[in-house]
């Protein structure tokens, strides 16, 4: 049995509007200590159009709060994972790409975020057994 994201990944995530101001993201993220936050549009059915994803290094390049958060975007950036994607294939997507969030979607929903922090604290707090890939 291999580990999955969903094993392990973050599922209180936030979201914001497209509309939403720089100045309300920064407060957000700082207020709820997160370093990335999807932007979304609702479309029919219940389910979301990321239209992109804030970091915290995006938001330390952004000086003017009034902004809207959609005009400082980094439109196709954000990549999005399965919740059954083991957890092998989800840190090589990391790496090939460099980056340090995945976005877990299922349905059509967002269920979950992977972070570079959610690896470490896997490692952290579990032996993996190689031969059968397998938390012990």
């Amino acid at each position: 049995m291999s580990i999955q994201v969903k094993d392990f990944m973050t599922t209180s995530v936030l979201t914001a509007a497209g509309n939403t101001t720089v100045g309300e993201v920064r407060t957000l993220m700082k207020r709820e200590g997160i370093h990335a936050l999807p932007i979304v549009e609702a479309i029919p059915l219940g389910a979301l159009n990321i239209r992109g994803i804030v970091t915290a290094t995006d938001l330390c390049l952004e000086m003017d709060d009034s902004r809207i958060i959609e005009e400082v975007l980094k439109p196709g950036l954000v990549h999005v994972i399965p919740p059954n994607t083991n957890a092998q294939s989800a840190a090589k997507n990391m790496l090939k790409h460099k980056i340090h969030h995945l976005v877990v979607m299922d349905d059509g929903k967002i269920v979950g975020m992977i972070s570079s922090q959610d690896f470490v604290k896997l490692i952290a707090n579990y032996a993996l057994d190689t031969k059968t890939d397998t938390v012990i």
